[in-house]
């Protein structure tokens, strides 16, 4: 296991160089083409509450940290699937040792085993979103979106759908989940946690991504502070052999977020994306965002091979790097972790 440490940078440790304030300026997003006319009316949503022309640091730490990790809650045969208290303890207890840590992002989460008791403990301090995953595969689904493997775990429906589900979808298309779902708590999809800083508005808004509206993200936006958070969860390679999926969630996760940045904004997005460093499907997103641990690029996945499909992607519009490393979801010295995928944890700091 001390060999496996020694593959891993620690998270406490600043070791990567501060990364220089951007000096390249993008091409506007507004392009001659019908492809892009409908990509821009699709993200004009996303601005309804609260624009600015330059983002104000007044109420932001000097430090803003986020956490992504894919829990490996939702299925049968993941690592501890059935222990979904102590996933949820875990990510509490990097909140609580790490007040820096504003932005939390989930995948394969379910609603009622992780994202509501997240949001309970977690407190008024924080808000929580999750965005329920649309089924894509054969069959019928109830509801049209996929069911966590949770039939043994008692989770029953309650009066009425859960406070942390969006009803402000966006990419084109109008899908109210609350309604969609209703009361049920057993479905599985991604999660976005957001602190409550000093000046904070938060306003959940979910995107759906317009070239395959099967794929998404769970965002808040921030209007008092210009801050806006994304977790997505890309398909896999088993679902996408040709990445065509992938290659097109990552050009519209892109542009979403760049038609924030462009109010003002600054943009924190990633997640499971299941996608290598500077691979087709995350190539769009190097374009007005830098990864937060670009220099050492680190594993996260561990399961059948060491390779790294979770990042974090933070705009370089307001943002200076202050680098990125992981956390082990579990205790080393008995080798019981709570999931195939570690933490990662990125910090940068505001700029104006």
């Amino acid at each position: 296991m001390s060999a496996l440490r020694s593959r891993f940078p620690s998270c406490d440790s600043a070791s990567q160089p501060a990364r220089s304030p951007l000096t390249r300026l993008r091409p506007p997003l507004i392009r001659a083409t019908r492809g892009a006319a409908v990509l821009l009316l699709s993200v004009l949503p996303l601005a309804a509450e609260g624009t600015a022309a330059a983002a104000d640091t007044t109420n932001l730490p000097a430090k803003v940290s986020a956490l992504t990790w894919n829990v490996c809650g939702a299925w049968r045969g993941c690592a501890e699937w059935d222990e979904p208290e102590a996933k949820v303890e875990r990510v509490v207890e990097v909140v609580r040792q790490d007040p820096t840590v504003a932005v939390i992002m989930l995948q394969e989460v379910c609603l009622g085993l992780h994202a509501e008791p997240l949001q309970q403990q977690l407190g008024d301090g924080w808000l929580v979103r999750f965005r329920a995953a649309p089924h894509t595969g054969p069959g019928e689904s109830p509801n049209g979106v996929v069911s966590c493997d949770a039939d043994r775990r008692g989770l029953p429906p309650g009066d009425s759908p859960s406070p942390l589900l969006g009803g402000d979808e966006q990419g084109g298309q109008t899908r109210d989940q609350r309604a969609q779902i209703g009361g049920r708590r057993d479905v599985a999809g991604v999660l976005v946690a957001m602190r409550n800083l000093p000046g904070s508005q938060l306003h959940p808004v979910n995107m759906t991504f317009v070239q395959d509206p099967s794929q998404g993200a769970a965002c808040i936006k921030d209007t008092g502070n210009l801050l806006f958070a994304c977790s997505s969860h890309f398909m896999n390679e088993r679902a996408d052999p040709d990445r065509r999926s992938r290659i097109a969630s990552g050009h519209n996760f892109r542009d979403q977020s760049f038609f924030l940045q462009e109010q003002g904004y600054r943009t924190v997005i990633g997640g499971d994306l299941n996608a290598a460093p500077d691979s087709a499907p995350l190539r769009p997103l190097y374009d007005g965002n830098f990864e937060a641990d670009s220099t050492m690029k680190t594993p996260t996945f561990w399961s059948k091979a060491l390779v790294k499909l979770d990042h974090i992607f933070f705009s370089d519009h307001g943002w200076d790097s202050l680098g990125a490393g992981i956390l082990f979801p579990g205790d080393l010295s008995d080798g019981h972790w709570l999931s195939d995928h570690l933490m990662l944890k990125g910090s940068a700091t505001p700029t104006s």
